[in-house]
């Protein structure tokens, strides 16, 4: 009788913060995606994404939290750009083009100083990096078929030559994934399915992945939806 009048009272609890248009996730940490829920979305930072390079809050969708991290994927493709120059002397993700400019100039335009402290380093990935082919097939992350991985570009994407597959809306999108051919990295194709493609191949979409401390962050408002995002503010770091 306990249990059944605690979990009555929970229950009556969370219907009226919803009447009340209260969020109790917002009061919390982050969470990952979640099969019945789907996921939360974030914005954080900003990047140009209208036709004309109008600068827009960058939408994020949460792949996974824990106490301390928020492991963030762009719902958007955000621009185009090849990973390296060089395809038959490639020398691997770590010193590519693309990795270096993700954590250096992508990273210095969408983030202002605050907002870059509250990334975390990671180890041979940096700040800013390109989700692996694993985690595009990590039903845990959301992506449990080929439709889950069919990512639409922003409108300033398209403007910079992102290609998009003929009669459909999304595109291919890179990952930090090396082939086992050592000129490719492994890549969405059409369908959503899975394959590879030379480096040096300059119309495919990337959508940056970010580790966030969500120690160093504050909710400042919305609901955690696609529509209404939880806008982040960056703030005090904690030790």
């Amino acid at each position: 009788m306990f249990t059944y009048g605690r979990r009555a009272v929970l229950a009556w609890l969370a219907a009226i913060m919803v009447m009340l248009g209260v969020s109790a996730q917002a009061q919390g940490p982050l969470r990952g995606y979640d099969r019945a829920a789907g996921y939360q979305y974030v914005a954080f930072g900003q990047y140009p994404q209208g036709e004309t390079g109008e600068r827009m809050p960058i939408l994020w969708r949460v792949l996974a939290a824990d106490a301390s991290t928020a492991y963030l994927m762009s719902d958007r493709i955000l621009l185009v750009r090849r990973i390296d120059g060089d395809q038959w002397n490639y020398k691997g993700w770590a010193h590519s083009e693309l990795h270096a400019w993700l954590n250096d100039a992508f990273a210095a335009d969408a983030f202002s100083q605050e907002e870059q402290a509250a990334l975390v380093q990671q180890e041979e990935l940096g700040r800013v990096s390109l989700p692996s082919s694993d985690d595009i097939k990590n039903a845990a992350y959301g992506f449990a078929d080929d439709g889950s991985r069919r990512l639409e570009g922003t409108a300033y994407a398209r403007s910079q030559g992102l290609y998009v597959y003929s009669g459909r809306s999304y595109s291919p999108i890179w990952t930090r994934t090396p082939s086992q051919r050592t000129h490719a990295h492994r890549s969405t194709k059409s369908g959503g399915a899975i394959g590879f493609i030379g480096v040096e191949s300059d119309d495919l979409g990337v959508a940056p992945v970010i580790w966030l401390n969500t120690a160093g962050i504050d909710i400042a408002g919305g609901s955690g939806t696609q529509k209404d995002p939880y806008r982040l503010t960056a703030g005090e770091q904690t030790p």
